[in-house]
């Protein structure tokens, strides 16, 4: 029984060392015979250099050897680390027990009797090659598992900085709608209708944020489950984009930024969960807000392409670094590559979200951005969805031809 290097069609061979040709001789047709790939060494130095490109499963060694002895060829094997396990037998002319003492002490596996024997021979050759076996399994196993702690070790620690970044986000809208309520507790009787209105209108919009990031959240493990129930009904994306344009008028007035919807109403109705169509357009309206300076333009479009619809958000933003697009839609990617641009980007959830929305609809979403340029993101629902399990980001969510912002 040999141990197969994955590495290699035929099993691991056993070196047969020795300076006598005709013992070399003897053992190689004794295990040729038996099914064994053998190779041959007639020193030690030679046999050291065999071990160390050939990696045989099994040494037969002789004691007796000008140059190195068998001891000290064992010894040396034995010390090395790559090298420790390799089974040793020594074959030796030699009968006296302080010497079989001293090959025990070095590390040999077992010894075979000159003359040979050639039943003894493939007796003991098989005994060591199924312990052999075993201490590979043994050492596969072992380094298995401490890849796998290795693995456990990072995502721990992943987990905690992922933690860390989302109570930090989850922090900043609450923070804006505390500050807020402090703000009116304080100065409710001074405060003028326009101030007040202005107020209000900064709470729903982080309450609105707030709320987001948590069905983010909630939603993106249920979506990758397949946990979460997808409710289809005929659904306008006029009607969709029209609602959440209207929630961002103010925001835009007050920022100094241009919302226009193209959408328009003529567009065919899809087969779609609205809710969670909605969310889409919601998250990728925010995210386009928050990369959006005073004076840009935030623009949604629409058009029917073969037997889908096209919606597209268009941006005049910083853009997204070319080497962030292919990870883009992953899970913290954004929020965690982003550094001090991270904040629109919801910790990395929003696009995540969205990517595994549109493709339990059977749809496709991708991204075009130059930095400095803007960024457009186009979002391919068909009219005929049918509810389906949402799919690893990949090249499907690349398409080819588009065009950056």
């Amino acid at each position: 029984m040999t141990m197969a290097d994955p590495d290699r069609p035929h099993p691991a061979p056993i070196l047969v060392v020795d300076d006598d040709q005709r013992n070399v001789r003897l053992m190689e047709s004794i295990l040729r015979t038996n099914g064994h790939h053998v190779l041959k060494a007639y020193d030690g130095e030679e046999a050291l250099r065999l071990v160390e490109a050939e990696k045989p499963d099994l040494v037969l060694l002789d004691v007796m050897m000008p140059k190195m002895s068998g001891f000290e060829v064992c010894q040396r094997l034995k010390g090395r680390y790559e090298t420790r396990l390799l089974p040793v037998i020594m074959v030796t002319a030699l009968n006296a027990l302080e010497d079989k003492v001293q090959a025990l002490e070095i590390g040999a596996d077992d010894f075979l009797s000159k003359p040979i024997n050639k039943v003894e021979l493939l007796a003991k050759v098989r005994a060591t090659l199924r312990v052999k076996s075993l201490q590979d399994e043994v050492e596969r196993q072992k380094k298995e598992l401490e890849e796998r702690n290795q693995e456990l070790e990072r995502m721990q620690g992943f987990k905690e900085s992922m933690t860390q970044m989302v109570v930090h986000d989850l922090k900043n809208p609450l923070a804006g709608i505390m500050g807020n309520i402090q703000l009116l507790q304080m100065q409710r009787r001074d405060m003028t209708e326009t101030k007040l209105d202005e107020l209000l209108m900064r709470t729903q919009e982080s309450s609105r944020q707030l709320m987001r990031m948590i069905l983010n959240i909630l939603d993106i493990g249920r979506l990758e489950e397949r946990k979460m129930p997808i409710k289809l009904e005929s659904v306008s994306l006029h009607a969709i984009v029209q609602e959440n344009v209207a929630e961002l008028t103010s925001l835009s007035a007050r920022d100094g930024i241009q919302l226009e919807s193209r959408v328009g109403a003529d567009l065919p109705p899809i087969v779609a969960d609205r809710e969670l169509i909605g969310r889409v357009v919601a998250n990728l309206l925010n995210n386009a807000f928050k990369h959006t300076p005073a004076g840009g333009e935030v623009v949604v479009d629409g058009r029917m392409q073969a037997d889908e619809i096209v919606i597209t958000v268009r941006d005049t933003g910083e853009g997204i670094p070319e080497d962030l697009l292919p990870q883009i839609f992953d899970k913290f990617v954004a929020g965690d590559s982003l550094g001090h641009q991270r904040k629109g980007y919801d910790s990395g959830l929003g696009l995540t979200f969205c990517k595994l929305a549109v493709q339990s609809h059977g749809g496709r979403i991708w991204i075009a951005s130059r930095p400095g340029e803007g960024t457009s993101v186009f979002v391919a629902l068909p009219l005929e969805a049918t509810a389906r399990a949402p799919q690893a980001a990949g090249p499907a969510d690349s398409v080819p031809g588009a065009s950056a912002a």
